[in-house]
């Protein structure tokens, strides 16, 4: 059975932490799971999705909207089910959801060191834009 696209449900908490240790091992503090999940669930809750197959998360997503521009985050596919549609699954899922929104452009930001997943966005559309990419930690 292939895997498909729904929302985040609180059940999936324990499989979405598991699944961004493995994908992100070496993220900073502040992009620790449990917390990423519990702000994202008291802010926007329905641009969280999650690749299932069957009852097994294989992949998850984060998606933000401020009514200007839509955001991506954290995608994340299980190392084990790679290069089977699921990050495409995915973003496109999400990028169909803002456009519902009324979202006209999407963005994302992607560490350097992680040059492996720029074939995947790029494979969906996603290009890069002659802009400076400034962020500032707060609280560190």
């Amino acid at each position: 059975m292939p895997a498909r696209v729904r929302r985040f449900a609180p059940r999936d908490t324990d499989a979405v932490v598991a699944l961004w240790e493995a994908c992100f091992p070496d993220d900073p503090a502040r992009n620790e799971p449990r917390g990423v999940i519990e702000r994202k669930l008291a802010r926007d809750p329905d641009l969280f999705w999650v690749a299932t197959d069957g009852d097994t998360v294989v992949g998850a997503l984060l998606g933000g909207y401020d009514g200007y521009r839509g955001w991506l985050y954290h995608l994340g596919v299980d190392p084990e089910r790679r290069r089977e549609g699921i990050a495409r699954m995915l973003v496109e899922r999400a990028i169909a959801e803002l456009e519902i929104l009324g979202c006209v452009k999407v963005n994302l930001q992607v560490r350097r060191s992680n040059e492996d997943v720029l074939a995947v966005y790029d494979a969906v559309g996603f290009e890069e834009f002659d802009a400076f990419n400034l962020g500032r930690v707060i609280g560190e």
